[in-house]
């Protein structure tokens, strides 16, 4: 089958200098590739209004709006289209942006690939392509996919919904929270398209009991991830400022950011720099290798979509906290396989880890076993499945494998 997915974020290793919000798209792409089908990701690349003057003689501006080809990233066709945002803080293209981008989209498909046909295009973000996917000459099953981003632009520009709703066959969201966020700006999806990790990540029982047999020491907290505002790591830091010559912890910050300046003033200010590490951006090795010696993983940002970083953490046998009405509500169901609580709630945090630091050791393990068992069912290639499975309405695997069109 020939899938089509076009997209905001996708990692290009060959491109540092564009951002990389979220490799959560490519892990989903590249387990289809695996599962048989042909995959093409179209990453549409928007350049910040802010960042123009920074950029100046550091891109060639001759290629913006057009497509380029990239190098496959593990069996995965690649496509890039870059474009400069023309509004200071708006993540939208203007309507001639719009006509310019699907012609160049057109174009590229007409004298590159004259036989290419997708069976389905899936668009990630779909109200960043408002006016574009409609002028697209595919004919094929359509389905758009919300991430938390879209949710605020839906409120912001209610006028988008009836031209998506009449550009898709199918409207899906990444959680359940942003489902029931869409139905109230009244926008009704009728699937999920969900993260999940990879089988052979996912630690095993026996590795489970060797890390919770350990002898005792200081409660190990981690975080990973962006150290910008909407994170709230100011707020862990907090909590953890009344636990200064009471309680012994190690926490461990892993990341880069905006924030990070004010994130080490604040342990200073508080007085528990000498318990706090900041490690700065780790490879996704590295930081599994931090989560397998951690107790406690915390990340109770606001506007997070689902944040594959606490899947990651789970599947690490690590006691996750997560914020409460955010994308992992409902995959966590607190004090079942983790914890949740308010988004940047400093004293609520406080008092869950405090009750967590006093648990019994039987009660530790119960809880991030719970978390274990709870990522074995949400493997990539479950949750892959899963996605295409409701997009087409068939089971995926039927179809794998299948010819190209034309």
């Amino acid at each position: 089958m020939n899938i089509l997915v076009i997209t905001t974020f996708y990692p290009h290793p060959e491109r540092n200098d564009l951002l990389r919000d979220t490799s959560a798209i490519h892990y989903i792409a590249r387990e289809w590739v695996q599962q048989g089908h042909q995959v093409t990701v179209l990453h549409c690349y928007g350049h910040y209004f802010r960042e123009l003057i920074k950029e100046l003689g550091k891109h060639d501006f001759r290629q913006y709006g057009k497509v380029q080809e990239c190098p496959e990233n593990e069996g995965v066709k690649v496509l890039l289209i870059e474009n400069q945002f023309w509004l200071r803080n708006a993540k939208w293209y203007l309507p001639f942006q719009q006509r310019r981008i699907a012609k160049a989209i057109n174009h590229y498909f007409h004298e590159k690939q004259p036989n290419y046909q997708p069976d389905v295009l899936l668009v990630h973000f779909p109200t960043n392509y408002v006016g574009i996917v409609e002028r697209l000459d595919f004919s094929c099953r359509k389905a758009a996919v919300f991430h938390k981003t879209d949710v605020a632009t839906v409120n912001a520009k209610p006028w988008v919904c009836p031209r998506i709703q009449n550009t898709y066959d199918l409207l899906g969201a990444r959680t359940g929270q942003l489902q029931k966020k869409l139905a109230k700006a009244g926008i009704k999806t009728s699937f999920l398209a969900q993260s999940g990790i990879d089988e052979s990540l996912i630690m095993t029982d026996a590795a489970f009991q060797k890390k919770w047999s350990a002898e005792v020491h200081p409660i190990k907290i981690v975080y990973a991830g962006n150290l910008v505002r909407d994170k709230k790591v100011d707020a862990i830091l907090a909590a953890l400022g009344s636990w200064k010559d009471r309680i012994p912890f190690e926490f461990t910050v892993i990341g880069d950011g905006i924030c990070m300046p004010s994130c080490i003033k604040l342990a200073q200010t508080l007085g528990i720099a000498g318990s706090c590490r900041f490690t700065g951006r780790m490879t996704r090795e590295k930081t599994l290798a931090e989560f397998r010696k951690a107790d406690v993983f915390v990340m109770i940002s606001r506007l997070e979509t689902l944040g594959l970083v606490y899947l990651e953490a789970m599947s690490q046998g690590c006691i996750v906290i997560g914020s409460k009405n955010e994308g992992i509500d409902g995959i966590i169901v607190d004090q079942k396989n983790g914890y949740l609580v308010e988004s940047g709630n400093a004293e609520e945090l406080r008092m869950r880890l405090e009750y967590i630091a006093a648990a019994s050791e039987d009660e530790k393990k119960s809880i991030a076993y719970a978390g274990v068992q709870t990522i074995r069912q949400m493997t990539s290639k479950k949750t892959a499945e899963q996605y295409l499975d409701q997009v087409l309405g068939t089971p995926a695997e039927k179809t794998a494998g299948s010819p190209q069109k034309g």
